[in-house]
């Protein structure tokens, strides 16, 4: 029997499955030399980014909607404000992104997106110097989430290393 406050398994599996999708979605471009040979052209490369781009953007949106449902733990001490704010501004940073960076990346193309080969999204059409800011959204975007994914790890492994409470353990 756990004495410390824990996610509910759906919640945990949403995560867990997000990251793992995120971290393939960051690898795609920028190992694309690397995935070319095991998907066979570019295009197919950035095809299965987008596409999994789309997955992650409704994994986050059914995260929030579980989230609102279901609440989440106190798993940081109130009296802990200052870890809390950090926490939760990281979090907040992130679901945000996960948000604006697929659909930033679907804005900023002027084609249709192949999602999985299953169902074609027409492109919207946009002014030249929409596309580029979108671009802009996404690119800058995208170090803004490896960041805020690092702090999220690293205040997990803090948690678990130097406070020692079960922060981590309660995603586990």
């Amino acid at each position: 029997m756990q004495n410390y406050p824990q996610y509910t398994n759906k919640q945990k599996y949403l995560h867990w499955f997000s990251a793992c999708l995120v971290f393939i979605v960051i690898a795609l471009p920028l190992y694309k030399l690397y995935f070319v040979n095991w998907l066979g052209s570019m295009a197919n490369v950035f095809s299965l980014h987008k596409s999994l781009g789309i997955i992650i953007l409704l994994l986050t949106i059914w995260r929030i909607i579980v989230i609102r449902k279901n609440g989440v733990p106190d798993v940081i001490p109130r009296e802990h404000k200052l870890q809390r704010i950090l926490a939760k501004s990281v979090q907040g940073f992130i679901y945000l992104l996960l948000f604006l960076l697929p659909l930033s990346g679907y804005l900023m193309s002027s084609k249709a997106l192949d999602f999985l080969g299953i169902i074609s999204i027409p492109a919207v059409p946009l002014p030249n110097n929409g596309y580029v800011i979108f671009h802009l959204i996404h690119n800058y975007g995208s170090y803004l989430l490896i960041m805020f994914l690092f702090l999220h790890i690293i205040g997990a492994l803090f948690h678990y290393f130097w406070v020692k409470d079960k922060v981590l353990q309660s995603m586990l």
